[in-house]
């Protein structure tokens, strides 16, 4: 990483802004973190903060819904709104000629959204529908469930919120909720490709229209003291079997022995999951692990689709996996896991929004940006042992069981 082609500045503004010149690139990519996240829901309005990134882009007090998607698409501009747990995510792509025009847009959407009373009301009856539709995806509901087990009410509900609460949600609650939330302070802007640095840092620092003290959010949850589970009647020959238990999260010393781990496990075709649980027993349809970070937390995730006959001995195959890990990994599973891991690091530099997004995570979880090759570094100095060790002294109970299907398992 030339140290000439990368900006990391804080803004007079409070906004932190990162960016690596890359001078290969045809492209501009822009990633930006709100600190207005799902935990951020008042209790009784569940699912506002997905609900106001929804509305966004539905009109401005300049232009309405259809004259900012046209003016999106007449430049070229690719953009993406998403409510997370922690924070609301916005994404852009473009030429570098209309790096003005686009911010521009970007500063509009942020700063003068009109939140129209039709396009509130249609924003609500969308979310209402695809918590309805959940129903229909039962891996999706499976962990919905599982993750407000886990975390509780506040950080692990759904984005979409509540069905019985969501009516009760009135556009004063979406200007209410932009206005104490979408401030300079706690935002992190990053860009990647071809810009122009000092002209990009005066845009940023006037995407917001308004400054404001950051409100207090609920602390992070603390994981289950004990094991927890609940069962889900569905009348399917399908079960869904979810488990989370504690992990590290990324800005940790043991990050990459815990990710190598989750590669020997789900690593594709290769992985133990996949081979044990499914190739040899024929036991699953479905099966995997991975690990997610928040902010100073980390969590894993395991998963296995299987058939109501066989729901019992899939969990407890699964579970057997999961606990054998620390005993047998080989040198061989981890130099494949931390392959693969580098593989798709390496692969992902060629795209200026995985990379974008790659430098805002590291000042998000870091508080600086990480040179990749500090990232190859440490993973090709992960061994066996660092494997074993980790899991050992991070065993999968307690945990958080949720089973979606006919019977309830043990």
């Amino acid at each position: 990483m030339n140290a000439e082609l990368v900006t990391d500045i804080t803004l007079p503004s409070g906004i932190r802004f990162v960016g690596e010149r890359i001078e290969r690139s045809q492209g501009v990519a822009v990633a930006l973190r709100i600190p207005a996240g799902a935990k951020d829901d008042p209790a009784s309005k569940l699912g506002l903060a997905n609900l106001v990134t929804e509305t966004l882009v539905k009109g401005t007090r300049r232009h309405t819904a259809r004259q900012l998607s046209d003016a999106f698409d007449y430049y070229g501009i690719r953009h993406g709104e998403t409510t997370g747990i922690e924070s609301t995510s916005v994404s852009l792509r473009f030429l570098p000629e209309h790096q003005a025009k686009a911010l521009a847009l970007l500063r509009e959407i942020l700063s003068e959204p009109s939140f129209p009373a039709k396009e509130c009301e249609t924003a609500k009856i969308q979310s209402v529908q695809e918590i309805k539709h959940l129903e229909d995806e039962p891996l999706s509901k499976v962990f919905v469930i599982l993750k407000e087990l886990y975390f509780g009410e506040m950080w692990g509900h759904s984005e979409l919120g509540r069905e019985e609460l969501i009516g009760g949600i009135s556009r004063d609650d979406f200007r209410a909720f932009w206005r104490a939330r979408f401030v300079p302070a706690g935002t992190i802007v990053s860009a990647a490709g071809k810009f122009e640095a000092d002209a990009m840092i005066k845009e940023i620092e006037k995407l917001f229209a308004h400054n404001g003290t950051l409100p207090a959010s609920p602390p992070p949850p603390a994981p289950p003291a004990q094991n927890v589970s609940k069962h889900v009647h569905k009348d399917s020959e399908q079960t869904q079997i979810a488990m989370a238990f504690p992990s590290v999260p990324r800005n940790h010393p043991d990050y990459f022995a815990a990710q190598a781990g989750i590669g020997v496990l789900s690593g594709g075709m290769s992985g133990r999951l996949f081979t044990e649980v499914r190739e040899k027993r024929a036991l699953v349809y479905s099966v995997g692990a991975q690990a997610s970070s928040l902010r100073g937390l980390g969590v894993c995730y395991a998963y296995a689709g299987t058939t109501a006959k066989r729901a019992t001995e899939t969990l407890e195959v699964l579970r057997a996996e999961l606990r054998r890990l620390p005993t047998d990994v080989t040198e061989e599973e981890v130099e494949r896991a931390k392959i693969g891991f580098k593989a798709h690091l390496l692969m992902d530099q060629e795209s200026t929004s995985v990379r974008a997004r790659e430098l805002l995570d590291d000042v998000y979880f870091q508080n600086r940006i990480v040179p990749v090759a500090e990232v190859i570094e440490k993973i090709d100095t992960v061994k066996v042992k660092d494997v074993a060790d980790y899991w050992s002294a991070h065993p999968i109970e307690p945990c958080a069981l949720v089973t979606l299907g006919r019977e309830a398992l043990e």
